[in-house]
């Protein structure tokens, strides 16, 4: 650093980071997709309804989605198609400030695969994402030194890559599905 900044300067900045970092939060816990509660630390399992709370008839063709996972990362398989081994699968990892920096030094972004077609039962499946554990800091982001300063950078780098990756990942997913409903409506025509 240019030592542009006092100690003073540093603390109220770092204040203002931890209110910054529990607004993060706050968003991460409140946001919803579809009311479901994508970026809470809940298990994804409490989010899902299943077909009959909808109140829908699952067609003879398909099989309800299953989900499986941890409260920091779980898997979506869908089962698409006519042929009982056609399935799709994204991979989401719960999202809030503690998820996405590690404590020490910064944690390299890791994506969630996203397996289309083909797949028999007890073939490999993606490697399911994991997010950074939190590490044993009492704030995820610390700018009252230089050096803490720019790895906290590098910290916000590599979880402004992470909700990215995650974000094409659902996005794909979800064009995905809309892609196998309207070519399902299309031949049922």
């Amino acid at each position: 650093g240019n030592g542009t900044y006092s100690d003073a300067d540093r603390g109220s900045i770092q204040i203002e980071i931890e209110q910054l970092t529990d607004e993060i939060n706050r968003i991460a816990d409140q946001a919803q997709y579809n009311q479901m509660h994508m970026l809470s630390n809940k298990s994804a399992s409490q989010n899902v309804k299943t077909a009959e709370e909808l109140g829908m008839q699952p067609a003879k063709i398909n099989t309800p989605a299953s989900l499986s996972g941890a409260q920091t990362s779980w898997t979506l398989r869908v089962h698409v198609g006519a042929n009982q081994d056609e399935a799709i699968a994204v991979n989401i990892y719960a999202a809030n400030v503690a998820n996405l920096f590690s404590g020490e030094g910064a944690q390299a972004a890791q994506t969630a695969p996203v397996q289309e077609g083909a797949q028999q039962e007890g073939a490999q499946q993606p490697t399911p994402a994991t997010a950074p554990s939190q590490g044993g800091v009492n704030s995820p982001v610390n700018v009252t030194t230089t050096v803490d300063a720019n790895t906290s950078l590098a910290k916000i780098e590599n979880a402004i890559r992470m909700v990215s990756d995650q974000r094409a990942n659902l996005g794909a997913f979800q064009n995905r599905l809309e892609s196998i409903k309207d070519s399902t409506e299309y031949a049922m025509e």
